[in-house]
């Protein structure tokens, strides 16, 4: 009986060990989003997307196009052993992003930092998004929007679901 707490703790160390293990390096991460670069269409037929690499390699440029007025911008760049995101929204707010985990069907989340006008009185920024290819070739992303003065609440925001498919 006293060797297992031993156990115990070797095989708590093990799983973490593997968890983490599992997760790719955010460099890799954003050599996968870098892929992305060209026209995307959204399968609603609403919205365009593309993806463009800059700066020598060292960022990537995601402009959406929702009407031929309304435009946003995510600039994503490597800082240091992570990503960043940020989001250049019509409503005049720059939220900055991270790169929170990759999850095992290669689902990549962004998760708040902090951001320029984000706490104007009556406006909304993006709080949270995820990425991910998917098989067939469609790109699918999620954003959520929350209220300025609100706490998030990752069960009350589920966000809003958007695919893409290539045009070139």
């Amino acid at each position: 009986m006293k060797g297992l707490p031993i156990i115990a703790a070797t095989m708590l160390v093990f799983t973490s060990s593997v968890a983490l293990a599992a997760q790719p390096s955010a460099q890799s991460t954003f050599d996968a989003l870098k892929a992305l670069e060209g026209d995307w269409r959204s399968t609603s037929g609403k919205t365009t997307a593309n993806y463009k690499v800059i700066a020598n390699g060292s960022s990537l440029v995601e402009t959406w196009t929702m009407s031929p007025t309304r435009q946003s911008m995510t600039v994503y760049t490597m800082d240091g052993d992570r990503i960043i995101a940020t989001h250049y929204c019509p409503q005049g707010n720059a939220p900055r992003l991270a790169l929170a985990r990759t999850g095992a069907d290669g689902t990549h989340y962004f998760e708040f930092l902090d951001g320029a006008n984000v706490h104007v009185a009556g406006g909304s920024h993006e709080h949270a998004f995820w990425v991910r290819m998917d098989p067939q070739g469609t790109l699918v992303r999620n954003e959520t929007y929350i209220a300025n003065d609100s706490t998030y609440d990752p069960k009350k925001y589920l966000g809003s679901t958007e695919s893409f498919v290539r045009v070139k």
